[in-house]
């Protein structure tokens, strides 16, 4: 049937409908009006030969690594331009090509996604639909490949990441020393992609526990011996960036804000309980009613834009305002509390059953506890640097790495309803592409043109 030929080609479907998507934001989105977007110029412009301070560019806290293609090509055509009397547009240039290969880096999350899901469910087509279909309707995620920063780095280097570590603690590959330093690397170039990926690495040490647990000495003892040196490599990878912020800065988490003493009273009730009813499903963008309210302002950037850098221009870039998108917007938001509910009660119902799942129990724990260290991190930033007049730096792109991990919970529960009713997934899933269809609009950026 019909139905059975789309599920069998699912994953071909995703893949064109993404690149789809991807070429029109490449082709549409000028890279410098994205998050502090000349900050981030600035950056590149000094690298590749040397690294920022903060009298270059207020992002020169953060890793290089996002940096360093970018600034490879712009010292590239900058040369031809002197040497050749040529008059390239070296930040069109350097940021087209950055815009690629960070789709690419999508393109690739994507197969690793189906990696995973080989791993961890084997020949499960519908478990693996599920997750491809819930990460692929995030709009979060095309706006944030699009602008040039550390988040989409750290989510393609975890993605592959998890992707080894998995099949080593599940033991479909062996230990050897070309592993280890293969995995020291990556590890190591999630820490340089951001500060964001440092939060990563306590959950290691939550899938180190999980794996001791439910295996035998002679496998724990090599298991160990492998996270111990994969960590140690890691430390040469990314360690010398943040021992030379500290030198500098004093801090390894330096930041271009003054911090304040860490309390909850930093921001107000608002922040934490406020939920925006008024404005979240119609005018679900900057300027009214939700300002610095949490889950209100992440929910509306995760599904829309509510600071306006992507579909909603509010005259950036020179380009006519599109309030007439807004309401749009607030039905996407209003649809995709579906999906939101069913990655979330996914979290819920595996720690219900946590004491009666064996299958893939180290693999849900070890994400999970992600995800945890991911919200503990950006809660303590939020509360640590309060701007409660504006809230900016409440970002969905800040958690992206976060949200990317909530599709593998979500696709967990499509399972379990798949065991009481098949007719049930098929008609959940039927539902969440509908309202991927729905959304599609909200992931397609409206600064064609823009400057």
């Amino acid at each position: 049937s019909i139905f059975n030929k789309v599920e069998n080609n699912f994953f071909k479907i995703v893949l064109f409908l993404v690149s789809v998507i991807l070429i029109i934001n490449i082709f549409g989105y000028f890279h410098e009006l994205g998050y502090d977007g000349e900050h981030h110029k600035w950056y590149i412009e000094v690298l590749p030969l040397d690294l920022p301070t903060d009298k270059d560019t207020k992002e020169y806290f953060s890793p290089p690594l996002p940096y360093l293609f970018p600034s490879v090509i712009d010292s590239v055509c900058d040369k031809l331009n002197e040497v050749y009397l040529m008059d390239f547009n070296c930040t069109f240039i350097y940021g087209k090509l950055t815009q690629i290969l960070q789709a690419l880096m999508f393109i690739g999350i994507i197969f690793l996604i189906r990696n995973i899901s080989d791993t961890i469910e084997p020949k499960n087509t519908k478990y693996l639909n599920s997750v491809l279909l819930l990460f692929i309707m995030l709009p979060v995620s095309y706006k944030s490949f699009v602008m040039i920063r550390g988040e989409p780095y750290i989510s393609f280097f975890m993605f592959l990441l998890i992707a080894i570590v998995t099949k080593v603690a599940y033991k479909q590959i062996e230990i050897t020393n070309k592993l280890t330093i293969f995995t020291g690397i990556i590890l190591g170039l999630i820490g340089l992609s951001r500060q964001w990926g440092l939060l990563f690495f306590p959950a290691l040490f939550v899938l180190l526990a999980a794996v001791i647990k439910k295996n035998d000495k002679n496998f724990n003892v090599k298991f160990v011996k492998y996270s111990f040196l994969s960590f140690l490599i890691s430390l040469f990878v990314f360690g010398w960036f943040y021992f030379m912020l500290f030198l500098d800065y004093g801090s390894l988490t330096a930041f271009n804000r003054a911090p304040v003493s860490f309390s909850f009273n930093n921001q107000p009730s608002s922040f934490y309980f406020g939920l925006g009813m008024g404005d979240v499903f119609s005018k679900p963008i900057r300027g009214f009613s939700m300002t610095n309210m949490l889950i209100p302002v992440l929910y509306s950037d995760v599904w829309g834009d509510y600071w306006g850098y992507f579909t909603v221009t509010m005259g950036r870039g020179g380009l006519d305002t599109n309030y007439e998108i807004v309401k749009y917007l607030g039905r996407v938001n209003l649809v995709s509390i579906i999906p939101t509910l069913i990655m979330l009660f996914g979290i819920v119902v595996f720690l219900l059953k946590l004491n009666t799942i064996n299958r893939n129990r180290i693999f849900y724990t070890f994400i999970l506890s992600a995800i945890t260290f991911f919200w503990i991190g950006y809660m303590w930033f939020l509360i640590k640097y309060p701007i409660p007049l504006k809230g900016d730096t409440i970002k969905g792109t800040y958690i992206l790495h976060l949200i990317h991990l909530l599709p593998f919970f979500g696709a967990f529960l499509m399972d379990q309803i798949k065991e009481l009713s098949c007719k049930m997934y098929n008609l959940l899933f039927g539902i969440l592409t509908l309202i991927m269809i729905h959304n599609l609009p909200a992931m397609i950026t409206r600064f064609f043109g823009g400057v």
